[in-house]
C-alpha cells in the first residue's frame, strides 16, 4: 500500500510492516506487529495504523510514529476486520473512532482523548472528516418519533456548527467534495416501514442528496430528490460538479449537477 503523498510503500509480513522509500527505494523502517492484515496512513504521513486479528475475533489497532518507529497507542476493536476504524483529520492533529453511542476524538502528539472525554452521541452510525478543515460530519439514526440527524462538529471546540433533521431515513452516506467547500449526504428514505421478528423492511424507497454549502454563512442546505434506484455518486476530482448513476438496471441514466455558491444544484 502506498502512503497518501507517495513517500512510502508499505509491505505486510507475518512479523509486521516494512516501509520502503528514499532515492534508492530501500527499506527505511520496520514495524513489529504480528499477523498484520491492513495498514492505514495518516494524511500527512506522520503516523501509520496497523490492524491485526486476535484469537477472540476482535482486532488490535496500533499507531506508530513513522519518524521514530515508536508505538504511540493501541486499541482493541470488535469491528469487522478492515481498515479505517481510526480516521484522521487532514492535518494529522486529531483522529477519531466510533464506540457504542460515543464519538471519541483523540489529539496528537499526546494521543489522549480530546478534553479527556468522549462525546455521547446516541445512535451514531458513521462519520467523516472534512478534507480541508477540522470539522466532522456524522449522522445519527432515527429512533421512533425522534428524527435522524446530520451534524457538523467543529474540532477542537466541539461546537455544532450545523445540524439537519431528516425523517423516514433508512441509511445515509457521507460524501465530501475534495476541497471541503461542499458536503453531500445521500439519504435513503422510505414511505413505509415494517418490523417483523427483529427484522426491518422498507418499502417505497426514494433518495435525497443533501448539499451543505460549507463556505456560506450558516451553512445553507439544498436538496436533490431522485425517485429511482441509485447506483453511484461521485464529486468531480477538481471542481464542484457531481454525478449520479440512477434508474432500473436495464435503463440506467447518468445525471450531472453543478453547485455554485448561493445557488441550488443545477442539472446540466
Amino acid at each position: 500500500m502506498w502512503s497518501p503523498l507517495g513517500t512510502y510503500l508499505a509491505t505486510l509480513h507475518k512479523q509486521g510492516v516494512v516501509l520502503w522509500g528514499g532515492p534508492n527505494f530501500t527499506n527505511v523502517l520496520k514495524l513489529s506487529h504480528r499477523n498484520v492484515q491492513f495498514v492505514d496512513f495518516s494524511p500527512c504521513e506522520q503516523y501509520l495504523v496497523a490492524y491485526a486479528p486476535l484469537d477472540n475475533g476482535e482486532q488490535k489497532l496500533t499507531i506508530f510514529d513513522i519518524r521514530t518507529g515508536a508505538e504511540k497507542r493501541s486499541f482493541i476493536s470488535d469491528a469487522p476486520m478492515a481498515g479505517n476504524v481510526l480516521r484522521w483529520s487532514k492535518d494529522d492533529k486529531y483522529f477519531a473512532r466510533i464506540g457504542h453511542n460515543t464519538l471519541s476524538v483523540y489529539e496528537t502528539p499526546s494521543f489522549g482523548l480530546l478534553d479527556k472525554k468522549s462525546i455521547t452521541v446516541n445512535g451514531i452510525r458513521d462519520f467523516s472528516w472534512s478534507p480541508r478543515d477540522n470539522v466532522l460530519a456524522y449522522w445519527v439514526a432515527e429512533d421512533k418519533d425522534v428524527p435522524a440527524r446530520v451534524v457538523l462538529l467543529e474540532i477542537p471546540s466541539r461546537k455544532e456548527i450545523r445540524a439537519n433533521n431528516l425523517f423516514n431515513v433508512a441509511d445515509c452516506k457521507i460524501h465530501w467534495q475534495k476541497a471541503g467547500d461542499y458536503l453531500c449526504v445521500k439519504v435513503d428514505r422510505y414511505a413505509k416501514i415494517k418490523r417483523e421478528k427483529g427484522d426491518v423492511k422498507y418499502s417505497g424507497m426514494y433518495f435525497n442528496f443533501e448539499i451543505f454549502h460549507m463556505r456560506e454563512k450558516n451553512i445553507p442546505v439544498d436538496s436533490v430528490e431522485i425517485k429511482e434506484p441509485i447506483h453511484a455518486f461521485a464529486w468531480e476530482p477538481i471542481g464542484s460538479k457531481f454525478a449520479i448513476i440512477h434508474g432500473e438496471p436495464s435503463n440506467n441514466s447518468v445525471s450531472f449537477y453543478n453547485v455554485k455558491s448561493g445557488q441550488a444544484p443545477v442539472l446540466l
